[in-house]
């Protein structure tokens, strides 16, 4: 079973006006990323997977507009979970939506019960980062404290960020360490191996039984992803990591995709390969499991 989990909503329901179209070059070191995109592009996207988690990024609450999701298409009062939701129907045996909140939200706990109760959320993104929040103060131990009690899973961002007001503090791996040892029956997902600090993040998923690593966002720097499973395989801990893309940053086949040709790299400049059955292992863990999601 191939289990993606980490892709974010469509920016767009069916189609997008050229006057809205984005793109972005910082995220992958100077390629464009299409950031505009529809719900049929997603479902396209996903077609090589089995089950995919999809969600938003709950915006600051003192800001009327986010970096990372922007759009018209979606009218008010639709926020990010509205939008998971919808598009988690037009796929509902593939698509799993999770919802975002905000810690420092007055209305946090209301919209926790509107998305776990009547959007039917399986578990939660956060981006302390992105939404300028310290992931070790009292709202958000508050928070992780619901999320334990109901057993919902959290895939937090971590690792660098290309905007300037996202504080990188708030995102190393390290945070989590603190986390998972106040919660530890809380299941949490590093996302991107936490680069750059890929070093931090395998200490962290080692040391904690309830917290894994997300691979997305990895293979277009290829020396750093080289570098970043050979040292989970050496820490022996690729059994920590799960699969996932990102999109639309990337696709989930070119994850795939890049997963199986890690090896080709390392023969290419002659660098020590990663057991195959180890790869195989990323790419088919089954994450449903793992986190406990129905």
């Amino acid at each position: 079973m191939i289990v993606d989990v980490h892709t974010h909503i469509p920016s767009h329901r069916d189609s997008i006006p050229p006057d809205e179209m984005r793109t972005e070059t910082t995220m992958r070191s100077g390629e464009v990323v299409q950031l505009t995109n529809t719900i049929d592009d997603y479902l396209r996207a996903i077609e090589p997977l089995d089950k995919a988690f999809l969600f938003g990024i709950a915006q600051r609450p003192w800001k009327d507009w986010n970096p990372l999701e922007q759009s018209g298409d979606w009218p008010a009062p639709l926020n990010q979970n509205d939008v998971a939701a919808e598009a988690a129907s037009h796929a509902p045996e593939k698509i799993i939506p999770f919802m975002s909140l905000h810690p420092l939200d007055p209305n946090v706990n209301d919209e926790y019960d509107r998305a776990v109760g009547e959007l039917g959320c399986k578990g939660i993104k956060l981006g302390a980062n992105y939404q300028d929040f310290d992931p070790l103060g009292t709202e958000a131990f508050r928070l992780f404290a619901r999320l334990e009690h109901d057993g919902l899973p959290i895939v937090f961002h971590q690792g660098t960020s290309p905007f300037w007001d996202a504080p990188l503090t708030y995102a190393h791996p390290l945070t989590t360490d603190r986390i998972a040892m106040a919660f530890p029956r809380l299941k949490i997902v590093v996302a991107h191996l936490g680069h750059p600090w890929q070093i931090d993040c395998l200490a962290i998923v080692r040391k904690h039984p309830n917290v894994w690593a997300d691979v997305s966002a990895q293979f277009y720097r290829p020396w750093s992803f080289w570098n970043a499973m050979q040292l989970f395989h050496e820490w022996g801990v690729t059994n920590k990591i799960l699969f996932a893309s990102d999109w639309p940053v990337t696709q989930p086949q070119d994850n795939i995709d890049h997963l199986r040709g890690l090896n080709r790299f390392a023969s290419q400049h002659n660098l020590p390969g990663i057991p195959e059955d180890e790869i195989e292992g990323i790419i088919n863990r089954d994450a449903l499991d793992i986190l406990g999601v129905e």
